[in-house]
């Protein structure tokens, strides 16, 4: 508590060419822990004494249930009178009493705050605005009585109109840069849905909704655009949008970086932080905001925690986009240390403390939106790879086939072709099962990983079998490779004896007039393979029979 013995602080001077002016230097601050003092108590008499000055310490009183008594005098040293603007700029004050007084009479009184009515206020703006007149040589004192379930901070600066203009137009184009971020981030995350149909994705989208909803609260753009005249609803819906951001922030950290099932104590954590979340925010319409605001806080630090807890393990599972998603998060928390530090009163109120959340909010989200980037990068990798053998699957080959033949035609290089069959797979599926089976699939893909050179390209083309695309071989060293490849598909069984047969074609003797051409030699070549034994290489020539299908394509 403060003591009540120091001389009051002295009278600020408004010059002639004053156009703003910090009161912060000149504010004295008086705590009522009861809640009872009364205007008429503080100009008796002895009333100044009570008062001490607040000297180098911050107007930023923290989570408190005193009242806040603050007093600062305002001397107009100009030959005119000075029409000016008293702004406290600090927009969640539950309750506050300003009142102008001069030698000891009470020119003016509002009574305002956020769980009142816009209609309270002199003029209807987020940030608490009032008109005053101060004649050549009056001194005007000031006198703010403040309480608040959330923190108590005091802004107040006195503007001349010339002035205000443009500070509130500055603010307006941050706010306006903010909230333009999140609605272009969520039409942005909205058509990536559309596209992907990614959980992650729609799990973003609510998270971006809910916390900018709840942003607009917190600055008091929804209370002046929305329901001016509703206040009880302004309490309940910053709780509620909170709420809901931080229970689709978890569902789309797991999503993301994959981490449902990775850890047992995560998994039991996060169902009974989200039973948590859940409960405030059915408490919020009928449970004080001052009762509510401790668990509310601590909810708020231990989902933070679990949030930087999913990205470290996704750090240790190597995934691509936690790297990201940690950065972004430890960006977000220095912004909301920040604005802590500022709110229990360690730090000034200054732009920086005040809008380091907002400020930690727009980089967060540039970060997330990069993690978002390597996870469609993953999707679009997993449409093009095999789940089961990690190979290019069918439509990857189709695009590669064409870039490749493309290619060689406009260099004048060779292009070939192996298509590889698991000789009677249906029998090792029906005889041993499938999870064989799949082993089978495993080790044939594992062995065209470790024998094929650097610029050949295998994919699995479908069931058992595979194709090769070996660009610049000449006919000779294609068909040693497609040998080499069949002896290593023998070696490579799980227990049981596999074989496979492989059809070979290549540009280089005949001139194809498409990639489709080139595959019907190779699948020829595969069914000669099949004909005369099996587990073997056949190369393919104009003699070889074809099956009942459409004639070979091969430029005249």
């Amino acid at each position: 508590m403060l003591t009540a013995t120091a001389a009051a602080a002295p009278p600020a001077q408004l010059g002639p060419g004053d156009q703003e002016l910090d009161l912060l230097p000149y504010l004295s601050v008086l705590e009522d822990p009861g809640k009872s003092l009364q205007l008429d108590d503080l100009l008796k008499s002895d009333g100044a004494r009570r008062f001490e000055p607040l000297g180098d310490r911050t107007a930023s009183f923290g989570y408190s249930r005193s009242a806040w008594w603050l007093r600062a005098s305002v001397t107009n040293t100009s030959g005119q009178p000075r029409d000016m603007m008293l702004r406290q700029s600090y927009v969640l004050l539950d309750y506050f009493d300003l009142y102008l007084v001069h030698q000891g009479r009470v020119l003016k009184r509002w009574t305002t705050g956020d769980t009142l009515p816009y209609s309270t206020r002199p003029i209807p703006h987020r940030d608490y605005l009032f008109p005053l007149t101060i004649e050549p040589g009056q001194t005007l004192d000031i006198y703010l009585r403040a309480r608040s379930d959330g923190p108590v901070n005091a802004t107040l600066g006195l503007y001349s109109p010339e002035a205000l203009v443009p500070a509130l137009a500055a603010e307006q184009l941050a706010m306006g840069a903010l909230f333009g971020s999140f609605v272009l981030l969520a039409l942005c995350t909205a058509l990536l849905y559309g596209f992907v149909r990614d959980e992650a994705f729609a799990y973003y989208l609510c998270y971006v909704l809910c916390y900018g909803g709840y942003m607009a609260v917190f600055n008091g753009i929804a209370q002046q655009h929305l329901w001016p005249e509703t206040p009880s609803l302004w309490g309940v819906g910053q709780v509620v949008l909170l709420m809901l951001a931080l229970h689709f922030l978890l569902l789309f950290s797991r999503s993301l970086l994959r981490a449902k099932g990775r850890s047992r104590w995560l998994d039991r954590a996060f169902l009974v932080l989200q039973t948590v979340i859940f409960a405030l925010m059915l408490a919020a319409p009928f449970v004080s905001y001052g009762t509510l605001v401790r668990p509310i806080t601590f909810t708020v630090a231990t989902t933070v925690f679990m949030v930087v807890a999913i990205g470290i393990t996704g750090l240790r599972a190597r995934q691509a986009a936690a790297g990201y998603f940690l950065l972004a998060w430890s960006v977000f928390l220095v912004g909301v240390l920040l604005y802590l530090a500022k709110s229990v009163g360690l730090l000034p109120h200054t732009w920086l403390t005040q809008y380091g959340f907002q400020i930690g909010t727009i980089f967060e989200f540039v970060l997330l939106s990069v993690a978002l980037g390597i996870r469609v990068k993953e999707i679009r990798a997993q449409s093009r790879t095999d789940s089961l053998t990690g190979l290019a699957n069918r439509s990857r080959y189709d695009e590669l086939v064409e870039q490749a033949f493309a290619q060689a035609r406009a260099a004048g290089t060779t292009l070939g072709l192996l298509v590889i069959d698991v000789d009677h797979f249906k029998r090792v599926n029906d005889s041993h099962g499938h999870a064989v089976g799949d082993r089978v699939l495993e080790g044939v893909a594992e062995s065209l990983r470790r024998q094929l050179p650097a610029q050949a390209v295998a994919s699995r083309y479908g069931g058992e079998e595979f194709v090769v695309l070996v660009p610049r071989t000449d006919a000779a060293s294609l068909m040693a490779l497609a040998e080499k490849l069949r002896r290593a598909i023998a070696e490579s069984s799980p227990g049981i004896p596999v074989t496979a047969s492989v059809g070979v074609a290549s540009t280089a003797d005949h001139a194809f007039a498409d990639p489709r051409g080139l595959f019907r030699a190779a699948d020829e070549a595969l069914y000669a393979a099949k004909r005369t034994g099996r587990d073997r290489v056949v190369g393919w020539n104009d003699q070889l029979p074809r099956h009942p299908a459409a004639p070979l394509a091969v430029t005249p």
